[in-house]
């Protein structure tokens, strides 16, 4: 099943972005004719409301009217009108004090004809903010099928971690702008677009803040795991980045804090106050954009270290990881080899298939013998017939252990099929990296994992975040150029409606 390409998978979407923002610009010229200005008096005994303009010639009154303390103004922009801007006012009699009681609000039309308020009240805005929502979902719906289809065509894929992840960010995305329109909806007063956007950025900044819990635990773990690697294996750089990834989570969290702390008007924002509002919404962005990637690798790291392969391989690669110096095998490479034994007598069980083990690793420098002669010696020891091993001798790396396989099972013949299915035999950490390489080799093979300590997890975790970000940096930053655009366009709100 063939995947569309990065470059197709950006001209996907920005289609899909075009498109939705030709709707949502068409909604705004259509609806965005006349506005509802609503004003809430402390009185809802008024006799008398008049309504004026303080500059004429820009906007004019369509109607007006009174529920209890709740007055509605509806204005439009005055026709062969100047663009500029106004105030609004309204002018209510007290028949008990025999005095006026006065309230206005600012009004602006523009060049194209859109009319709002102060308050940026545009009428139909619930439409407007519906799209909006129903592009995110779109964009996570088509990642999420992009997902399935990476899934089904190759079981370890870093496009498959990229896919979900992208999929669950525009997915919270969507559900927040959608939520927000239902808040609205309830509200008595109007939907207002700068409070918006400036709540759905706001929201993101809270769930990532009620992300703590989590985050503080998956940090400490990952920490506590560093700390073990250290002790056992010596303070080297690769043995430090989970501790390196928690200093970076815990420190987002802090800096997300303040600016949620500091961050003036949560419901209203001033122009001299959009610097901050704008900080606020692309680190929070970002920060869960990474986030979503981050467990979307974990979740499929571990999905590949428990996954066990079909019974129906013709052959089964073991992966070689050092040998002692007498030519037996350290705990983790007799843990491969009997993950991959268990496996071939499982099989024979099921189904009365035999597969061919493949021990593979050539011999280092302070080795006595190549890792797959090794392997096969140990094989032997465990019953397992000479004519059911193929040992491959000559790789130095995980790459090379597939490619070399590979060759010599081509090589060797078809086993029980004629393209017979092909596993390998790896750490549980291992697998999905393993899995990487093997398509990089050319092979579809499927994983298994052996049982290791569990303070090795995180950095595999980590490599893999960073395999991912590697090999789909273009797609990265095509995502994290519209992160900045549309946090750039939530904090400079008034800025682009003075514009249109």
């Amino acid at each position: 099943m063939t995947q569309p390409s990065t470059r197709k998978k950006i001209l996907t979407i920005l289609l899909i972005t075009l498109g939705f923002m030709i709707t949502i610009l068409a909604v705004l010229l259509m609806l965005a004719r006349e506005l509802d200005i609503p004003f809430r008096t402390p009185n809802a005994n008024y006799a008398k409301v008049q309504v004026s303009f303080q500059q004429e010639g820009i906007a004019e009154q369509v109607s007006l009217s009174t529920e209890g303390n709740l007055i509605t103004v509806r204005v439009k922009p005055a026709p062969d009108g100047d663009a500029g801007s106004t105030a609004v006012s309204i002018a209510c009699y007290n028949d008990t004090w025999g005095t006026w009681d006065s309230y206005y609000v600012g009004l602006t039309v523009t060049k194209f004809g859109l009319i709002y308020s102060a308050n940026y009240s545009f009428h139909g805005l619930h439409i407007v903010f519906t799209l909006v929502s129903l592009f995110f979902l779109t964009i996570a719906a088509l990642l999420f099928r992009w997902h399935r289809k990476a899934k089904k065509a190759r079981h370890f894929s870093y496009q498959s971690i990229l896919d979900l992840g992208l999929s669950v960010f525009f997915l919270m995305l969507g559900l927040i702008h959608f939520g927000l329109v239902i808040l609205s909806l309830l509200r008595t007063d109007s939907l207002t677009g700068e409070n918006f956007l400036t709540m759905s950025s706001l929201a993101l900044t809270i769930i990532c803040l009620l992300s703590f819990p989590v985050l503080f635990v998956f940090s400490l773990l990952i920490t506590i795991s560093n700390i073990g690697l250290i002790r056992r294996e010596g303070p080297r750089p690769a043995n430090t980045l989970g501790i390196l990834l928690s200093a970076l989570l815990m420190g987002g969290l802090l800096v997300l804090l303040f600016l949620f702390w500091n961050t003036p008007g949560y419901f209203d924002i001033e122009l001299k106050n959009s610097a901050i509002i704008t900080l606020r919404a692309i680190l929070s962005a970002l920060f869960f954009y990474f986030v979503c990637n981050l467990f979307s690798t974990l979740l499929h790291c571990q999905l590949a270290g428990h996954h066990t392969p079909s019974y129906d391989q013709g052959y089964i690669i073991i992966l070689g990881c050092g040998i002692r110096e007498d030519g037996t095998l350290y705990p983790l490479l007799r843990g491969r080899a009997d993950r991959a034994i268990a496996f071939y007598h499982e099989q024979q069980k099921r189904t009365g298939r035999r597969a061919i083990l493949v021990p593979s690793g050539g011999q280092g420098p302070d080795e006595c013998m190549p890792e797959g002669e090794a392997i096969r010696n140990y094989l032997l020891s465990q019953g397992i017939p000479e004519s059911d091993i193929l040992a491959e001798t000559k790789s130095v790396n995980t790459l090379q252990n597939m490619q070399f396989s590979k060759e010599m099972i081509e090589k060797e013949g078809g086993g029980f099929a004629s393209t017979p299915n092909i596993a390998f035999s790896t750490t549980n950490f291992h697998v999905f990296r393993s899995g990487i390489l093997a398509s990089d080799a050319g092979m579809n093979a499927d994983g298994m994992g052996a049982k290791t300590k569990w303070y090795f997890w995180p950095n595999a975790l980590i490599r893999e975040f960073i395999g991912m970000l590697a090999r789909h940096w273009k797609l990265h930053v095509f995502v994290l150029a519209w992160i900045l655009l549309y946090a750039i366009i939530s904090g400079n709100i008034q800025l682009v409606f003075l514009l249109i």
